[in-house]
């Protein structure tokens, strides 16, 4: 794996007419699946046809993808893969650079994180969050109140604790009369 996940190790790679790779930064043959691998792991590629001197990355790139991750192709539907194909070049190329992948990036630092938050929530006791007040019923009360799609929840007591503090007010008022009549009774 590389040793930093923000610089990740490129691996370049030369690709020779009999359908074979080889990889300059290590000096060894290497297979397709074992590009995967590389990839899967963090590394960067970065592909040369030996021949023409072309950077083929994205096609050895979308070759793995149709070879080793079939699953992934299909989240394109084919309405989307047929407007790709009918889109102008230079169009696409400017649709992907400023809006697609910005939004990957956005998902995966989102995604990177919530997996961080998690973890160090997983440090916390249960009813404590880092100011040391919580609910005990709920570990995560304290990040749902930032929620912008919760529902709203009302920092006042409850209607049914209000009640419930009436009928005990009106308890002991009955309770208080109740001494007042024996008291005048006698």
């Amino acid at each position: 794996m590389p040793d930093s996940k923000k610089h990740p190790k490129l691996v370049e790679i030369k690709k020779y007419q009999n359908r074979r790779y080889y990889d300059t930064t290590n000096s060894q043959h290497i297979s397709l699946e074992k590009i995967h691998k590389l990839i899967c792991q963090g590394h960067e590629i970065s592909v040369t046809d030996v021949k023409s001197g072309q950077d083929i990355t994205t096609r050895i790139l979308m070759q793995i993808l149709l070879e080793y991750e079939p699953t992934k192709v299909d989240f394109f539907s084919p309405t989307l893969l047929s407007q790709v194909i009918r889109l102008n070049d230079l169009i696409l190329k400017d649709f992907y650079e400023v809006y697609f992948e910005k939004a990957l990036g956005a998902f995966v630092n989102s995604k990177d994180q919530f997996d961080s938050l998690f973890r160090r929530s997983q440090a916390l006791p249960f009813g404590m969050t880092s100011s040391g007040k919580g609910d005990s019923r709920n570990p995560f009360a304290a990040w749902m109140g930032m929620n912008p799609f919760a529902p709203a929840v009302d920092s006042q007591p409850s209607e049914a604790a209000g009640l419930s503090r009436e009928m005990e007010d009106l308890r002991e008022q009955v309770s208080e009369l109740k001494e007042l009549l024996k008291r005048n009774s006698k």
